[in-house]
């Protein structure tokens, strides 16, 4: 199986971290990838209003961002001179409202300096709702804002933890380019009075359908004005978009494929240096030729299957509309403990890799990917066991009598006398992981668990988990950055809401709740504490079993004629400045 040990994993955020001009010798080198939808198919080339990973690989070059990261941890961290964020601190909050200082030496490529105005407008821009905007959602953690000065801005917060600078930072816009007169009319209205008052009354005078002139700017396909570690350079629909150094030499290329093409296709026809995330299929050839630097690392989405500990029959929240505990019943199967221990023990894992991912995967012992900075390393993958899983069922009372391979409940907790071990398995679509789920259907039947395998696009699983009708569902997980680890919406009874909460599955153990509130509410946010904190968590998440934990899927980078090539995980560029791309 191709599954590299990695002695150190870092991480960093590609919008966040500097460049230079990509250098060989005495001349320069470009970095070329191909973009697999084209440019005509791209988006916007605002950070606002991009909403695909494609438009994002080129905004995450161009921006600042609040909140710098870290790049061992990838939480917040403090702005510096090699890194893009914009504020000085990145302590949590200790009260709402709260000053964000910001950084004073860091200037649009216009020459125009970054400001608290950019930071006031570009959070006003995602809260207006004229916008369609990945980060839209900010507007429920921050409530209110208002300038303080030139580099200082006020927020008020709808709670204060450890998570809010992770969950808070967002891309700043140039003001100026969009309302050339906006801090002069801020300034002009003043901030006399508490902040809630003030913002009300600022959101009345400035509304917000002056954001829509955001979806119509000749700036979402020509952003000339930036402030990141390159430059936007040109568009030429139906070609390429290139992007430059600060002197104006083009260091990165995203170039729409030749027609027929897919992208590996492309880089072995020379048409790009650089190839992200190949198919598995392709991954062994490029692995044996030795004119490509291949780097195998982790990648940052897990596959898991969520089971229902609650009764499907008669769905309801934690708790009703007076915050009184509602009794929720019991799942007839997943209620009792073994039978979610059986079937992690029955699953083999390795072979669903070696089948699903070809071998390009790596085995989960619980909720976190393995080497992310909260994750604990010392727990290993359960074994796959068959003689234990069967001793577990029949301890449970499901025994197959009458011999047609599927077991009966005979003295089980939940079902009732006679019932099949059946059940009903959602699958999230992604192409390899029906693979899987037909793979660990026919896993489960070895022992007597009839599975009936039902594919449905990601939407219509978390939509229908949601009603808590379901026995179980299989997904995916991608842990983005910032990387906070706190899971409280999935795993804490407070989230156990019908229709709306993340908690379908109605899991429950006061003890994971004391310690998701520990975790989210650390006096002074200490990083190895709270690692410690989430790394408890995640034993008690691997005895429980409230999800059969499968896989992290490995990330593939392979390049032509370029040094210094040493991703992480979801970050393939977030060196780019010590590449050496030979001529």
């Amino acid at each position: 199986m191709k599954r590299p040990i990695l002695s150190l994993i870092l991480f960093a955020l590609v919008n966040l971290l500097p460049v230079s001009s990509v250098v060989y010798g005495d001349g320069r080198g470009v970095v070329i990838e191909g973009n697999p939808i084209g440019t005509d198919n791209i988006g916007s080339l605002n950070p606002l209003v991009c909403t695909n990973a494609f438009c994002r690989r080129i905004t995450d070059f161009l921006f600042p961002m609040l909140y710098a990261l870290d790049p061992v941890t990838g939480l917040p961290t403090a702005a510096a001179p090699d890194n893009y964020g914009l504020a000085v601190e990145a302590a949590a909050p200790s009260g709402s409202p709260a000053q964000l200082r910001l950084r004073d030496d860091l200037t649009w490529s216009d020459g125009t300096p970054v400001t608290a105005y950019d930071v006031f407008y570009s959070y006003l821009a995602l809260t207006s709702r004229v916008l369609d905007s990945s980060f839209s959602g900010i507007g429920s953690r921050i409530t209110a804002a208002r300038i303080i000065d030139q580099h200082t801005i006020e927020f008020a917060y709808d709670e204060t933890n450890c998570a809010i600078p992770a969950r808070t930072t967002f891309p700043i816009i140039p003001a100026h380019v969009f309302d050339p007169t906006f801090q002069q009319t801020v300034d002009d209205f003043g901030s006399d009075g508490d902040l809630a008052t003030w913002y009300k009354s600022w959101r009345d005078f400035y509304p917000n359908f002056r954001f829509r002139v955001i979806n119509r700017s000749a700036f979402n396909t020509a952003p000339t004005v930036t402030a990141g570690m390159l430059r936007f350079a040109e568009w030429v629909p139906g070609e390429e978009i290139r992007l430059a150094t600060e002197d104006g030499e083009t260091a990165f290329i995203y170039r729409d494929l030749e027609p027929g093409m897919d992208e590996t296709q492309f880089f072995l026809s020379g048409g790009s240096n650089i190839l992200i995330n190949p198919p598995y299929e392709n991954r062994d050839n490029l692995l044996a030729n030795p004119e490509f630097q291949i780097a195998q690392i982790p990648g940052s989405t897990l596959d898991f299957i969520a089971f229902n500990l609650a009764n499907p029959r008669l769905p309801r929240g934690a708790f009703n509309g007076d915050g009184v505990a509602l009794e929720q019943g019991q799942h007839p199967i997943f209620s009792d403990i073994r039978i979610r221990q059986a079937i992690q023990m029955a699953i083999n894992v390795d072979a669903l890799i070696d089948t699903a991912l070809l071998g390009y995967g790596t085995p989960l012992a619980s909720n976190r990917i393995p080497f992310t900075w909260a994750a604990n390393d010392s727990l290993k993958p359960a074994a796959y066991d068959l003689r234990t899983a069967e001793r577990l069922l029949d301890e449970a009372g499901w025994r197959d009598r009458d011999r047609d391979g599927v077991r009966e409940c005979v003295n089980c907790l939940y079902a009732s006398s006679g019932s099949s071990l059946y059940f009903d398995l959602m699958v999230a679509s992604n192409g390899r992981r029906e693979i899987a789920a037909s793979l660990i259907a026919a896993q489960l039947f070895e022992v007597g668990i009839s599975v009936n395998v039902r594919v449905m696009d990601t939407d219509s699983v978390l939509n229908e988990a949601r009603y808590q009708q379901f026995d179980a569902y299989m997904a995916g997980q991608t842990q983005r950055y910032p990387t906070e680890p706190d899971r409280t919406t999935l795993f804490t009874r407070i989230n156990d809401v019908l229709y709306t909460g993340s908690n379908a599955g109605s899991y429950f153990n006061p003890e994971v709740d004391e310690l998701m509130s520990q975790g989210l509410n650390l006096p002074g946010c200490n990083v190895d504490a709270r690692a410690d904190i989430y790394r408890d968590i995640q034993s008690v998440l691997q005895t429980d079993q409230p999800y059969i934990w499968l896989y992290a899927t490995q990330d593939m980078i392979a390049s032509r004629g370029i040094a210094g090539v040493t991703p992480y995980p979801g970050l393939p560029f977030w060196n780019m400045r010590d590449w050496i791309v030979a001529p």
